[in-house]
């Protein structure tokens, strides 16, 4: 969870709240809200009793004789520290947060130290809605933490940990406990797969980056530099680390050298009819049978459906749309939105993401045209999750997804014209009409929220109107501008949890009308 404290610009510029809560299960299968263990003796608590039965409570407990196993000298934010229990195993590893960073630029990886003053705290960001937390040791409220060095210790050798044996457990709750046992401990995953490609965690620290292996696990940059490039498909010989939590379960190397390439026997992608109806997530990549994308090729795996029925959620997996109907394209002509007819109506529109590789589409896809889909449906969401998500078909062309010309329009999309503002903009009652093509009449220019952004607003209330899909230039609207009428599909912001209505030409965007 080291990342939450190197992504503090940028959750305040979310405005996250920090929250902390306590529902761990222990290594006895207690809850930390349980009474401690008559034994535990508050002048020397075992990180056993820490990461289990001990209660968050604000009490001061000390820790000692425990061994360093890891610093964060890493990045923008350092030093955090783990320790771990000198006989290891499950449930033996902690990390230590806000300790005076004085005393930590004198330790070293296998220093036996005796930690004095500290506080359990179950840690997770409020939009952490799993029930999922990460121990740490921090300062009581108002004080601190004392770390001193008292002997030279032996570093344990790191657990092995099998990523594809707990990835295949039938259920997350199962997973989330064989996970939660190494929680702040040293581990090994071997022969383990890459499933994606380095990507930022933080846009304004490069040096914080994650790809994503085998278990599912997120081996994250929060302690050292990665091998990069992160090659999807590559099979590592181990990858050793410390393992964490912070919204997905992750392992971070103490150095690049502990991630070691050449492998043997990772997991193969299921493909097979046998492989994608067995109940398994055979590859541990956190989809099993359909919903993986290397199963979604199969006719078993395909269902012939209509774009209300992927809106209304009847249906999953990979879908097949025919002879739908083109109502916007993205500004880069890559994306579209389709419905099932001209007319459209509540829950009849999705957007269908061919990815940011994907080639522009012929001149012959324009609005109105009819074309065939076929991708998987997706809801799809930033992380961390901010709440709503938007529905979303996605059609690779290298994982069998595809958008093929059908016909020439045969006349021109119709919006939906009898909703309101209030409605449109609402992440509750606006859900109806997600992808949808929508028309509103004599609406005002109230605000102009910045990149080129337009709060319309009538006597019902206000939706925000944005430029992803045609360039509008919002200063050519300035706060008054009244519009007759404005147009385009409706989608939501995901960063910002906010419907926006997306004009899709200069046609759309119709100044005049009577506004209050």
């Amino acid at each position: 969870m080291l990342e939450v404290r190197r992504l503090a610009t940028l959750l305040a510029t979310l405005t996250l709240a920090l929250a902390a809560t306590a529902c761990r299960g222990g290594d006895d299968g207690d809850d930390d809200d349980d009474a401690p263990d008559a034994s535990v003796n508050p002048d020397d608590v075992s990180i056993y009793d820490i990461q289990g039965s001990l209660p968050v409570d604000g009490s001061s407990i000390n820790v000692r004789g425990v061994v360093v196993t890891a610093i964060d000298n890493y990045g923008s934010r350092r030093g955090n520290i783990f320790v771990q229990e000198p006989d290891g195993g499950a449930y033996s590893g902690v990390l230590v947060y806000g300790a005076d960073l004085e005393q930590v630029a004198d330790l070293a990886v296998g220093d036996l130290v005796d930690i004095e003053g500290a506080v359990k705290d179950e840690f997770a960001l409020t939009m952490d809605t799993s029930g999922r937390t990460t121990t740490e040791l921090v300062p009581p409220e108002g004080g601190s933490i004392s770390v001193v060095k008292v002997g030279d210790g032996t570093l344990p050798d790191a657990e092995a940990v099998d990523a594809l044996t707990i990835g295949q457990l039938a259920t997350q709750e199962a997973r989330d406990d064989e996970w939660e046992k190494w929680e702040g401990v040293p581990i090994t995953l071997a022969n383990v797969s890459i499933l994606t490609s380095l990507r930022d965690i933080d846009e304004a620290d490069p040096t914080f980056v994650e790809f994503q292996v085998t278990g599912p696990m997120r081996v994250d940059s929060s302690l050292s530099a990665l091998i990069d490039p992160a090659t999807p498909g590559d099979c590592l010989a181990s990858v050793t680390g410390i393992g964490d939590y912070f919204f997905n379960y992750k392992i971070l190397p103490t150095s690049a050298s502990a991630i070691v390439a050449g492998g043997s026997g990772c997991p193969v992608q299921e493909e097979s009819e046998e492989a994608c109806a067995d109940s398994i997530d055979n590859e541990a990549d956190g989809f099993a049978d359909c919903a993986d994308f290397s199963c979604q090729a199969l006719d078993a795996c395909q269902t012939d459906t209509t774009v209300m029925d992927v809106q209304m959620g009847t249906v999953t997996g990979t879908v097949n749309l025919s002879e739908v109907v083109i109502t916007a394209l993205s500004r880069d002509r890559k994306h579209l939105w389709v419905a099932d007819s001209l007319t459209a109506a509540a829950y009849n529109g999705v957007y269908v993401y061919r990815g940011s590789m994907a080639a522009e589409l012929g001149v012959e896809f324009v609005i109105g045209a009819t074309v065939d889909v076929t991708g998987g449906v997706s809801e799809f969401d930033v992380n961390p999750q901010q709440g709503d998500t938007l529905t979303e078909i996605v059609a690779y062309a290298d994982q069998g997804g595809a958008v093929t010309f059908v016909a020439a329009p045969a006349g021109t999309p119709t919006p939906v014209t009898n909703q309101t503002t209030m409605t449109l903009g609402s992440i509750t009652a606006g859900e109806p009409y997600e992808g949808v093509l929508v028309q509103l009449s004599n609406v005002e220019v109230t605000m102009l929220p910045g990149n080129d952004r337009l709060t319309l607003t009538d006597a019902s209330g206000s939706v925000v109107a944005d430029d992803d899909i045609y360039d509008y230039m919002g200063a050519t609207y300035p706060v008054g501008t009244c519009f007759a009428t404005v147009a385009g599909v409706m989608s939501i912001n995901l960063g910002d949890d906010e419907r926006r209505l997306l004009p899709r030409a200069a046609t759309d965007l119709v100044t005049g009308g009577t506004c209050n």
